[in-house]
């Protein structure tokens, strides 16, 4: 009978320990940096089960040596301006508990993998942080992991639940974009079927006729170049051209995307 109840007392400081462990986990915060684009940020908040995303602002800090010269600011000088620099873009969610389970169960795993490797040239960088209510802080960087590795499927169904948490978040979107490019080929997303309004993120001329040819058929439509930064002239108008009569362009207003002003 005492060994029953030992038995007993020994699994229940097991799970103790075990509830305790999680309940001490505040904050988990995810970032994507990839070359070449944005990243963004991503904060798990276990208290108030608020999710909150950022992005940077982009500016640079240049110091001016001359008319025609210049050289980065100095850290002095940086100090003594932070707190009137342009603020990183802030968004957040209070998502339903299933969702926030869902995101949390995600993270949680991909910060018990093993990340290794060097950090490359160019490519992506995720890393992961979790912080205690004892403010410990544990921390993994994954460089530019592969798509089909476990780490790599566990990014990329994480940009899928925070893109749908954030669906109404436009600059978000295109950051989730950004980074969802080093994991995928796709070089458009289809938004609409009715109408057809399709997003270009980018085109590879030697097989985009081929990608072209499985959207929808439909007399107009609507091409989004907001996130796409090449000529549409080099054969992206061309190829659509032979598909469908009516294109309407949604564009930035800082690209020209190959227009001439008539």
């Amino acid at each position: 009978m005492k060994q029953f109840i030992f038995i007993l007392l020994f699994l229940f400081s097991i799970i103790s320990c075990s509830d305790k462990e999680k309940s001490e986990t505040e904050k988990i915060v995810f970032y994507s940096s990839p070359s070449f684009y944005s990243g963004f940020k991503i904060e798990l908040d276990n208290k108030t089960k608020r999710i909150i995303a950022s992005i940077p602002y982009e500016y640079s800090l240049a110091d001016s040596v001359s008319q025609k010269t210049w050289k980065f600011m100095d850290s002095t000088d940086l100090a003594s301006i932070r707190k009137f620099l342009p603020k990183e873009i802030k968004f957040e969610v209070k998502p339903e508990n299933l969702q926030f389970k869902e995101l949390e169960n995600i993270l949680q795993k991909l910060s018990q993998l093993k990340a290794d490797g060097l950090p490359p040239e160019d490519g992506i960088n995720i890393c992961i942080e979790s912080k205690t209510s004892e403010k410990k802080i544990s921390k993994k960087i994954f460089y530019s992991p592969n798509r089909n590795s476990e780490e790599g499927k566990l990014i990329v169904k994480t940009y899928e639940v925070i893109a749908l948490l954030f669906k109404d978040e436009t600059k978000l979107e295109d950051a989730i974009e950004n980074s969802q490019r080093y994991f995928n080929d796709d070089i458009y997303i289809v938004k609409s079927t009715a109408p057809l309004y399709v997003k270009f993120l980018d085109t590879h001329c030697d097989d985009i006729e081929n990608e072209i040819g499985k959207l929808p058929y439909s007399k107009t439509i609507f091409v989004d170049l907001t996130n796409y930064s090449k000529d549409k002239n080099e054969c992206l108008e061309k190829i659509l051209r032979k598909k469908y009569s009516k294109i309407k362009w949604i564009l930035k207003t800082t690209e020209n995307y190959g227009f001439a002003e008539e």
